[in-house]
């Protein structure tokens, strides 16, 4: 599908940005190293039936499974910077990789309608601490029993609560080495059943409507770490043992029910 410049819209190349972003963009042949900018800012457009959409190969995310091979010394680099800062926090650190395959950030891009999370700076998959923070203290809760002035303590409170900041500090989770995406789909076969006006039967005979997504594969491995504010061993000690089991038993991301999300751990804590 060529790219032809959209009637309604005064964009002079394939990409809504500024005339002069997009040329040099163009000049380099329409790619970024940096693949979560590629992702936000970089999206190129056709036109097809009078319609403005997504070139076909961004819109089966064909073109969006990035091999991070080349960014190796990047990768060692930030590495580098997050065992020194584990090292000064006295963390507690493990590897882990994907049992299967990891879904995080699913609903973070209209456009694709699904995205993946990717590091702000360098641009390659990561699992923010907060999202890590989340699951370790549903595990808390809800498998471990935990008191609740202990899950206070640790992971805080909100305004609700009083709003106190719990001792527990977890770090975001980033590749070990070059990570691996993979494609994949969710192919509804009954979406006019479930969002048509007039009633139509859930039947095999209509056509179904994949939505390309992509996921961290199994082959990748992620650090792992968390830290006390003051600097309590023990406390240490056992949010790590509840994010691990947190990643074994509940997962973390989209789709746990269907098997995405759950980790091995690799190593013993360090």
């Amino acid at each position: 599908m060529k790219w032809r410049l959209p009637r309604f819209n005064p964009w002079k190349t394939p990409y809504p940005l500024p005339k002069d972003t997009a040329s040099i963009l163009m000049e380099q042949g329409g790619n970024s190293d940096n693949f979560g900018l590629y992702l936000d800012r970089l999206l190129a457009y056709g036109e097809r039936r009078g319609s403005l959409e997504l070139l076909r190969e961004f819109a089966n995310r064909r073109a969006l499974t990035a091999e991070y091979v080349s960014q190796k010394d990047l990768i060692a680099a930030l590495n580098r910077r997050w065992r020194a800062l584990s090292r000064r926090l006295r963390a507690v650190t493990f590897t882990a990789r994907p049992e299967w395959r990891i879904l995080i950030g699913k609903a973070g891009h209209k456009i694709l309608e699904a995205d993946i999370a990717m590091h702000p700076v360098h641009g390659i998959p990561w699992i923010p601490a907060t999202s890590l923070k989340g699951v370790t203290r549903l595990y808390a809760e809800a498998v471990a029993d935990a008191p609740e002035d202990m899950v206070t303590h640790l992971f805080g409170a909100s305004k609700e609560k009083g709003e106190t900041q719990g001792d527990l500090i977890f770090l975001d989770a980033i590749p070990l080495g070059a990570p691996v995406i993979e494609r994949d789909v969710i192919n509804p076969h009954w979406s006019v059943y479930y969002g048509g006006s007039d009633y139509t039967p859930a039947a095999d005979l209509l056509s179904p409507k994949p939505v390309f997504m992509m996921a961290i594969g199994k082959a990748s491995r992620f650090l792992f770490g968390v830290a006390s504010v003051s600097n309590d061993a023990v406390a240490v000690e056992q949010g790590a043992d509840w994010l691990q089991r947190s990643l074994v038993e509940i997962g973390v991301g989209a789709k746990s029910a269907s098997g995405y999300g759950y980790w091995v751990i690799e190593d013993e804590r360090g």
